[in-house]
Parts: C-alpha cells; sequence; structure tokens
C-alpha cells in the first residue's frame, strides 16, 4: 500500500489532478432528472473480456440499502470515475454488507465504501485492502462518550471527569470508568462502533463490569432514554458517539444540559472508507484513487460524492488506519462476524 500511495501521488503530480492523460473508451450513462433506478444483480461479465470495458465492467458498490435504488448522485459518482480513469465504472446497491464482503472475496465487486467492521473481516478474510479514508466536518476518525443524567452527578452517584470547555478528559479510564462497574447502560445497536464496541471494549480493557445493557437502537435515543429517566429505571449512563448533533437529533431543546459527559474516548473509529478488492489490479486501484482524490477537489465531484456517501473529502490511508480499532474490538471479546449484517 505504501507503493501504491507514492504511485498516486505521482500521478496527481504529474497530471495537476486534470485526468484523464487518455479519453476513455466508454463511460458510464449520464443521470437523468428525477429517476432512480433499481439494479437487482451484479453484472455478469462476459468470459475472456478485460475488466473496466462495457462487457466486464468494474462494480462501484453503494451504501447498503433494502430498496436497491440507484440515485442520480450514484450514477454522477459512477460516470466521473469512469471519465477520470478511462475505465467503465457501474455502480450497484447491494442489500447488505454481508452481500459486499462475499462479492468481493468472489471479484464480483471491486470497489466499496465500507463501514469499520465490515471492512475489518473482508480485509481479514483477504477479500479487500483499505485505500481511502473519508473526511465528515474535516475529521476521519470519531470517538465515543459516556454520558449521564445531570440529576446522577447532582446526587453524586456520578462524577464528571470531561471539561466541555477544553474538550479534554481529566482522569484516565481506569480512575473516570470504575464508577460504572455494575450499573446498568444503555448501548446503541450492537452493530455500533462508537456507540457499542469502541465503549464496551473500553470498559472491559479496565476490567469493569457492568450489567446487562440495554440496545435503544440509536445515539439520540441513547439521549432520550437518559433524559426521561434521573433516577436510572431505564439505564444509567449511556455511551453515544462523540458529536454535539446527538444532543439536537434528541428533540429536547435542553439535552445538552440535562445529559452531561463524563469521559470521553480517544477518536479511533473511521467513517465508511473505500476499498478494493484484492482481485483489483494494481495500475487500476492507483488510477481510481487519483481519480476520486481529483473528484475531491471539484464543485462538481465532492457534490456528488456527498449526497451520495454523506461525506466532506477523501484522503490516502493504508490498512494500519484501523489497527486501534481493531486492539478495542479484541479488547471487547466480540466476534467480528457478529458485527456484519
Amino acid at each position: 500500500m505504501t507503493r501504491l500511495r507514492v504511485l498516486i501521488f505521482l500521478l496527481l503530480t504529474l497530471t495537476a489532478c486534470n485526468l484523464p492523460v487518455n479519453q476513455p473508451t466508454a463511460t458510464a450513462s449520464a443521470p437523468t432528472p428525477g429517476r432512480a433506478a433499481t439494479q437487482t444483480a451484479i453484472p455478469t461479465p462476459l468470459p475472456d473480456t478485460p475488466l473496466g470495458t462495457d462487457a466486464n465492467p468494474i462494480v462501484l458498490s453503494l451504501l447498503p440499502t433494502s430498496a436497491g435504488e440507484i440515485s442520480d448522485s450514484a450514477r454522477d459518482v459512477a460516470a466521473q470515475l469512469s471519465h477520470l480513469t478511462g475505465l467503465v465504472i457501474v455502480p450497484y446497491a447491494p442489500a447488505s454488507y454481508a452481500e459486499i464482503v462475499d462479492a468481493l472475496g468472489e471479484g464480483r465487486i471491486h470497489i466499496a465504501f465500507l463501514a469499520p467492521f465490515p471492512y475489518i473481516l473482508a480485509h481479514e478474510k483477504g477479500y479487500a485492502d483499505a485505500a481511502l479514508a473519508t473526511t465528515v466536518f474535516g475529521r476521519d476518525l470519531s470517538a465515543a462518550q459516556f454520558v449521564v443524567n445531570r440529576e446522577m452527578v447532582t446526587n453524586r452517584t456520578f462524577t464528571l471527569y470531561f471539561d466541555p470547555a477544553t474538550g479534554m478528559n481529566l482522569a484516565d479510564a481506569s480512575i473516570a470508568l470504575k464508577q460504572f462497574a455494575d450499573k446498568k447502560p444503555c448501548w446503541t445497536d450492537p452493530y455500533s462502533a462508537t456507540g457499542y464496541v469502541v465503549p464496551f471494549g473500553t470498559l472491559t480493557e479496565n476490567g469493569i463490569q457492568t450489567k446487562l445493557g440495554a440496545f435503544v437502537q440509536g445515539h439520540a435515543t441513547v439521549i432520550k432514554s437518559l433524559y426521561a429517566d434521573p433516577e436510572g429505571n431505564i439505564c444509567q449512563f449511556g455511551a453515544v458517539i462523540a458529536d454535539g448533533q446527538v444532543f439536537v437529533a434528541s428533540g429536547y431543546e435542553d439535552a445538552a444540559e440535562r445529559v452531561v459527559v463524563v469521559w470521553r474516548t480517544e477518536p479511533i473509529v473511521p467513517f465508511d472508507g473505500v476499498a478494493y478488492a484484492s482481485s483489483l489490479p494494481d495500475e487500476m486501484r492507483v488510477s481510481v484513487s487519483a481519480a476520486f482524490l481529483s473528484m475531491v477537489q471539484t464543485d462538481e465531484g465532492i457534490a456528488a460524492l456527498r449526497d451520495t456517501y454523506q461525506i466532506d473529502g477523501l484522503e490516502l490511508i493504508d490498512d494500519t488506519f484501523y489497527d486501534a480499532l481493531r486492539r478495542l474490538l479484541q479488547e471487547s471479546e466480540l466476534f467480528l462476524s457478529d458485527l456484519v449484517k
């Protein structure tokens, strides 16, 4: 991957991000306004045809959706990539991350935006390699935070070890989190990195055992549960992504006053990232990565990527970008395969 990063850098430098150096042999069809098509199957290539042609297109996976719809913006992303690389790239709408992982292994999907756990599983199986990290509001990693109802701080059930003015913790995890021993947590859902796996792994890493938690399905729902339960009958503490928007999403105007942060983890959770199937040749990886990086430099490109994948930017990475999350996953003693649906 280091070699690929150097090649991509050289390619971008030589072309000044004005790709392609060759005209495309074919391009994806331009989107029709107001159209959202459904694609129920991955294109089947004709035998003995080169990858990246009409007869054997490179398949770009979208985020999973039960509807199987391909939006205009997704078609636009594929069309821009096709134009910039000279390769035929087509979008596909999978039903689940599990489907994407299997298709990467079979070489039927070549480019995928993957959430952290599906990527780690795909890489562990030898199916995929990390290429690009996405950024949201200028950040490429997210953190988890432990939250409680302020009333439980007032009555001294809990002590705050986080300073919101500086955004810094006031004690190590071993000190700040031991107060959660034998308390009942509210988690978001069993697939959430910031709402379950990382906070649970952090507690486990520090030898802290809690009561059986409740999965309340959503970061904002954790805030709602704590807000409405100052006595801790539903749950006594919760874990959510370290983003102030979760308080806004709860719908309570004073949620950030009534529900307070006790402690925050380091930012170790990547947002959805771009991964390539192991079957995708190196030269195509270089070309596609350069095209993605070119797209985020244009208004048209970033608009299509934002509408399709809810991202603000892209940056080159390799597999080590996921190492800190892997470590916490191991500490949690959860099974990776159970975190991918």
